[in-house]
């Protein structure tokens, strides 16, 4: 079989130089996909540093006021994954994780409530109780822009759910920035 055409050398170097087009190409999308997701994350950082009081953090939009408690709950230690659902979110806009080098890692449930002035009742409470149980996570976290009422205050006791009304929530914010 002799193929005067055929030369070895130049097939490698095209599969060679196929081999380096296709690493260039790779590298290209991995830096893309890192530079739009270090965009989000300093846009969302900006939200975080420019809501320093109740009154802007009340002009947000929902979907501002989640990222931004997204944003501190990463500042507080947390690894967050925003709830990937459109539309209705059973309840959970945000699931969490702490890390712990000697014992068991927390997890956790964040529900998100922007009101200007209505307080959060112990209804959502009990639902948020009940949704930590059906997904068995360790503690359950409310942040509001608004206040909770006293009921909400009584049914916690003795449970692991903590929460953060407007004041408080301007205090973290401020205690991470």
């Amino acid at each position: 079989m002799n193929n005067s055409n055929y030369n070895p050398t130049m097939t490698n170097l095209t599969t060679s130089h196929m081999q380096s087009y296709l690493l260039l190409l790779l590298f290209l999308v991995l830096f893309l996909y890192n530079s739009v997701k270090y965009y989000r994350y300093f846009k969302n950082r900006t939200l975080l540093k420019r809501s320093k009081t109740l009154k802007k953090i009340k002009r947000l939009s929902w979907f501002e006021f989640e990222l931004l408690t997204i944003e501190l709950f990463v500042a507080l230690g947390w690894k967050v994954k925003g709830n990937e659902k459109k539309g209705a979110d059973g309840g959970i806009d945000i699931w969490i994780e702490k890390h712990h080098l000697f014992k068991k890692n927390t997890t956790a449930i964040v529900q998100c409530k922007k009101y200007e002035d209505a307080k959060v009742t112990v209804k959502v409470v009990r639902e948020m109780y009940g949704l930590m149980h059906e997904h068995g996570v360790d503690e359950v976290y409310i942040v509001t822009t608004s206040q909770f009422t006293k009921e909400c205050y009584s049914f916690i006791k003795e449970k692991k759910i903590i929460l953060i009304h407007g004041n408080i929530l301007v205090r973290l914010i401020a205690r991470v920035t």
